[in-house]
């Protein structure tokens, strides 16, 4: 059961995870139970993936986007991370004047869209998913089995939500303001990809 919110499963040092496995098991699944896993590549197409049984997931723990959907029936999976030995090195955490000579915003896309970095951009970059995924989680974490959405919902303080919403403001906007220019732009680009594939 349950959900997470947007994140990397290698958030950065001292983590050494470079690939996550998640492995299904669950035999009576359908559509409409929820729990799925999506994905998202940096400033690409994301891709929901439904927990079928016996059914493995496979990406990289420092540079795929992911969460998992609310299920409303139970789901169970296993996770597996391998680690690596070239992970979190100094070029894949200190996001610095040097990273970022880049002569066009292609190049910046392609450069960020390769790198672990992504993972010190990515929350201003999909600010608004974020916080909807963190709200989403918060309000599921109060309902238990037999509780509906909406009584689950209720019971999340209006002040808890407050606190949810100004952290991650602070958070986004720390970044934005070092990396406006940039953040504007991939948010663009972003909006761009999500109408092409909304049509």
């Amino acid at each position: 059961g349950g959900s997470f919110p947007w994140h990397y499963d290698n958030p950065g040092p001292p983590n050494l995870r470079a690939l996550t496995c998640v492995v299904y098991l669950n035999p009576t699944w359908k559509g409409g139970d929820g729990g799925e896993i999506v994905l998202w590549p940096f400033l690409s197409k994301s891709t929901k993936v439904y927990p079928l049984h016996r059914r493995a997931v496979l990406f990289y723990s420092d540079r795929v986007l992911h969460r998992v959907l609310p299920s409303k029936k139970r789901r169970v999976c296993f996770t597996i991370w391998s680690p690596g030995t070239n992970v979190n090195s100094k070029r894949d955490v200190a996001l610095s004047k040097d990273v970022l000579q880049f002569t066009s915003y292609d190049q910046a896309v392609q450069f960020f869209s390769q790198s672990p970095l992504q993972r010190v951009i990515s929350r201003a970059v999909y600010s608004e998913e974020y916080l909807e995924s963190l709200l989403e989680c918060i309000e599921g974490t109060r309902g238990g089995d037999g509780e509906d959405a909406a009584s689950a919902s209720e019971s999340v303080s209006s002040a808890e939500k407050e606190r949810v919403v100004k952290q991650h403001n602070a958070s986004v906007m720390s970044i934005v303001s070092k990396l406006r220019p940039l953040i504007d732009e991939f948010r663009r680009r972003k909006e761009c990809i999500e109408n092409e594939h909304a049509n």
